[in-house]
C-alpha cells in the first residue's frame, strides 16, 4: 500500500459523490508525512477544499472538552471522582429507570417510546451512587444513554435554551442505568454538562475559557463555537446523499444539528458537538496528545494526564461495542481483532456525525485527522473513517 492509494480512494469518493471533498493530515514521529485535500468545500460555489476550510467538528468537540477538564484537574480545581452535584447541586438525588423495556436501546423501541411513553409513569429507583465527572467523561453516567434518556432529549428541548437552562433540564432526566454499571453513548447531555461545569469552575464563560486555556496555547486560531462573518464564509456546508447525489441540507430538518437542537444564543456553547475548526488546527490538539502533552516545545498537559485519558476509565469493564472501551472523552481500540479494526491496539480518538474523524496511536507515534462534511455518514461507524484508518495504518504503522 502506498500514499498514492489514499489519493485514489479519496478522489473516488469525490467522483462518486460519496463526499463533496475532504482533507487528511497524518503525522508520524512528530513530522507530517501526509497532507492531502480533495474535492470541494462548497459544491454550490465550486470552492475547493483548502487549508483554511472550516468544518463542523460535531462530536470531536467532546475531546476538546475532555482536554479542558483535565487541565482543571491538573490544577487541583476539580477531581475525576468528584460528584457532579459538587458543582450542580440539582444532580444530587438522581433516579434510575427500572423496567426491562427501557433497556432495549434500538431505533424502533425509541420511536415507539417517543410516541407513547408517559415520562411521569416511568418506574424508577434511587441511584446507588452519584454521577461523577469520570462517569460523564466515559459515557457511564446513564444520562441520555437509553430509551428514557433519548426520549427526553427528543421531547424536552428548546432552541431558546441558554446553556444553564439546558443543564437544568438534564437534572430532571431519569438515568437509563445505575452510574458506572453500563455504557452506550451520551450524544449531548454528558459533555454539555461538562462544558457548563468548566464555566462554573473557571468563573468565566465556557467559550472564553476554551479560547484562553486550549485554543490559544495550541494555536487553534480558527477554532470557534460562533463563527464571525469572515469565518462563516469559510464554513463548509453540510450535505446528505440522496440517491447518488449530494444535497445541501445545512440548517434543514435533515441536518444532524436539527436533531441535536442546541440553543442558538451566543452564550450557548455545546460541549457535545458545537465546535467549528479547520483540519489543520484540530491536528494541533491531536499532535499534543500524540506527544504526551507537549506542543511546540511546551508542556500543555502532563504525560501522565494524557496516558490517563487513553486508559480504560471505569473500574468495571464496559464495552460500547466488542473490543472497544471508553477512556476520558475518547474511545480506545483495546482489542482491534475482536473489534474488527485495522488500528494498532491502544489507538484512541473519536469522530463527528459529518464524517470528521481523528485518532492517535501511542505505539506507532502516529496520529491523523480527517475532515469532510456529509451528515449521514454515521459518525464513528462511517465506512469512510474506517477506510482512512485502514489506509493510514497500512502505510505508517510500525510492523
Amino acid at each position: 500500500m502506498s500514499e498514492q492509494e489514499i489519493a485514489r480512494v479519496m478522489q473516488g469518493y469525490v467522483d462518486n459523490q460519496e463526499i463533496p471533498g475532504g482533507a487528511l493530515i497524518v503525522r508520524k514521529n512528530d513530522a507530517v508525512v501526509y497532507d492531502g485535500k480533495w474535492g470541494y468545500a462548497n459544491l454550490g460555489t465550486q470552492a475547493s477544499v483548502k487549508d483554511d476550510t472550516i468544518y463542523r467538528m460535531a462530536s470531536m468537540t467532546k475531546c476538546v472538552i475532555g482536554v479542558a477538564v483535565m487541565r482543571l484537574i491538573e490544577q487541583g480545581l476539580m477531581h475525576l471522582d468528584d460528584p457532579v452535584s459538587r458543582f450542580i447541586p440539582a444532580f444530587k438525588d438522581m433516579r434510575v429507570a427500572n423496567h426491562p423495556l427501557y433497556q432495549k436501546y434500538s431505533p424502533p423501541n425509541i420511536l415507539f417510546s417517543f410516541l407513547f411513553l408517559r415520562m411521569d409513569r416511568v418506574k424508577t429507583v434511587a441511584a446507588n451512587r452519584e454521577v461523577t465527572i469520570r462517569d460523564l467523561l466515559s459515557h457511564a453516567s446513564g444520562l441520555e444513554q437509553g430509551v428514557v434518556g433519548m426520549v427526553g432529549m427528543l421531547r424536552f428541548r428548546s432552541r431558546k435554551d441558554t446553556l444553564q437552562q439546558r443543564i437544568e433540564r438534564y437534572t430532571r432526566f431519569v438515568l437509563d442505568f445505575q452510574p458506572g454499571t453500563s455504557t452506550s453513548y451520551s450524544p449531548c447531555a454528558s459533555f454539555d454538562t461538562l462544558g457548563y461545569i468548566l464555566e462554573l469552575v473557571s468563573g468565566i464563560k465556557v467559550g472564553e475559557y476554551l479560547q484562553k486555556a486550549v485554543f490559544e496555547p495550541l494555536e487553534m486560531d480558527n477554532a470557534t463555537f460562533h463563527p464571525n462573518a469572515e469565518q462563516a464564509l469559510r464554513v463548509a456546508p453540510t450535505y446528505k446523499r440522496r440517491g447518488k447525489k449530494l444535497i445541501d441540507v445545512t440548517g434543514t430538518r435533515s441536518d444532524v444539528d436539527f436533531l441535536i437542537c442546541r440553543g442558538t444564543g451566543d452564550d450557548y456553547v455545546a460541549g457535545s458537538g458545537g465546535l467549528y475548526c479547520t483540519a489543520k488546527d484540530y491536528e494541533h490538539l491531536a499532535r499534543m496528545l500524540c506527544n504526551d502533552g507537549w506542543y511546540n516545545g511546551k508542556q500543555f498537559l502532563k504525560p501522565e494526564t494524557v496516558r490517563l485519558m487513553h486508559t480504560e476509565a471505569q473500574q468495571q469493564h464496559l464495552e460500547p461495542e466488542p473490543g472497544f472501551t471508553w477512556g476520558l472523552s475518547v474511545k480506545i481500540r483495546q482489542d482491534p481483532m475482536r473489534g474488527k479494526s485495522p488500528a494498532t491496539a491502544g489507538t484512541y480518538g473519536w469522530s463527528g456525525a459529518p464524517g470528521t474523524h481523528f485518532f492517535v496511536s501511542p505505539a506507532d507515534r502516529l496520529e491523523a485527522v480527517f475532515a469532510t462534511n456529509r451528515s449521514d455518514l454515521g459518525g464513528a461507524s462511517s465506512y469512510i473513517s474506517r477506510k482512512v484508518e485502514e489506509l493510514v495504518f497500512g502505510i505508517w504503522a510500525d510492523k
